[in-house]
């Protein structure tokens, strides 16, 4: 089952509904997270239409999507989602995006652990990558705090929003691969 519900100690991982419109919508429209993840320019109409699409294509679609929830309240406070999959050399990309009065609180990398951890262990992938343009020193911490390691940096790869250029710095973590080699 892709998407399948995940639950951590203090959230709730799932499948979008047609009520978290308003949440996604806050997201995708904050020009505070808009200065490091380029979101399409949607109308709240746009967007309920893809998460409609999302729900009807959830258990065909390679790439899973889960809401992130908090458990005491069951305020969405972001999203994540496996954006990018290289079937043949088994490693997808991951993305995720918090609300931004949530940030600081250990979501996103509390959330990206445990969809790591499923990826790695149920879907069968051997890797995991995400990546962020390098002024976002943030999500550099919660990729490290999720238990990825740097891999590299790709000079000028991002155009933001001042017109200037930013680097990419791109992280991973694998499967655990147990060696035959005494």
């Amino acid at each position: 089952m892709f998407s399948p519900r995940i639950e951590t100690k203090r959230l709730i991982l799932r499948r979008y509904k047609e009520s978290d419109i308003d949440a996604i919508y806050e997201i995708i429209t904050d020009e505070r997270l808009s200065t490091y993840i380029k979101f399409p320019k949607l109308s709240k109409d746009e967007e309920f239409e893809c998460i409609k699409e999302w729900i009807k294509e959830a258990d065909n679609s390679k790439y899973e999507k889960w809401v992130i929830e908090r458990k005491k309240d069951g305020i969405v406070v972001g999203n994540i989602d496996v954006n990018s999959v290289a079937k043949k050399h088994n490693y997808c990309n991951v993305g995720y995006a918090i609300r931004f009065d949530y940030w600081g609180n250990g979501y996103a990398s509390e959330a990206l652990e445990a969809v790591t951890n499923h990826l790695l262990e149920e879907s069968g992938y051997y890797l995991v990558e995400c990546s962020c343009n390098e002024l976002n020193k943030q999500s550099s911490r919660v990729m490290e705090k999720a238990g990825f390691k740097k891999d590299g940096y790709i000079a000028n790869r991002r155009l933001n929003k001042d017109g200037t250029y930013s680097g990419v710095e791109y992280y991973s973590k694998c499967k655990e691969i147990k060696s035959n080699i005494n």
